[in-house]
């Protein structure tokens, strides 16, 4: 079997740089989670990203979500973005933003959505995403946004969740970019400030 890719070509003429992008296969998950760690430790701003552990990555990729990989010419990896589907777990991001039967409190009117099981088996999870230093630039965040987007059954799951922080100006562009909105700004993780973003697939 194939697995999806597309490939990038860098448009600057002062740059040859190329990449592609493609689906994540569970023996990466160790190379997956030391780009994680690789970018979290080159962090000015450590509370800007949250990076799980190896076992979290495996969980993922063991059918828990998929993860996408961008790759550079020698097909080793320089950036990721995992996707989780979190079911009825706690973490599901429905939680903080579909308008409960029995409250309204801190809730969008942008986002009239019943909290119900079915709705909130329909959430996915942008869940991190990672690009190595010395290849940002070339927009992979974005792409890797996009080309993850492609991927999914839009006929089981509805609703597209990510959070960011509100200082965290890239990767609030990205998903932007993509179609994703703010509904709410809360504290998450503990006591983390995040911009809580959905886009309707």
């Amino acid at each position: 079997m194939t697995l999806p890719h597309t490939n990038i070509m860098n448009t600057d003429s002062n740059r040859n740089d190329s990449y592609h992008l493609r689906l994540a296969a569970f023996e990466e998950a160790y190379d997956i989670w030391s780009v994680m760690d690789t970018c979290y430790q080159a962090l000015e701003h450590k509370e800007y990203f949250i990076c799980d552990d190896l076992d979290y990555v495996k969980d993922i990729l063991a059918g828990h979500g998929f993860g996408v990989v961008a790759c550079n010419e020698d097909d080793k990896i320089v950036g990721n973005l995992l996707v989780k589907y979190p079911g009825l777990s706690e973490e599901n991001l429905g939680y903080d933003v579909f308008i409960k039967e029995y409250a309204n409190n801190c809730i969008s009117p942008d986002c009239n959505i019943t909290l119900t099981s079915k709705t909130l088996n329909q959430v996915l999870h942008m869940d991190s995403t990672s690009v190595l230093p010395e290849h940002r630039g070339h927009g992979l965040e974005n792409k890797m946004i996009t080309f993850a987007e492609s991927l999914i059954d839009t006929s089981q799951y509805c609703y597209s969740f990510a959070t960011v922080a509100p200082e965290n100006m890239a990767s609030l562009k990205s998903l932007e970019k993509n179609g994703y909105q703010i509904i709410v700004t809360k504290k998450k993780y503990t006591d983390l400030v995040r911009c809580v973003m959905m886009k309707k697939l």
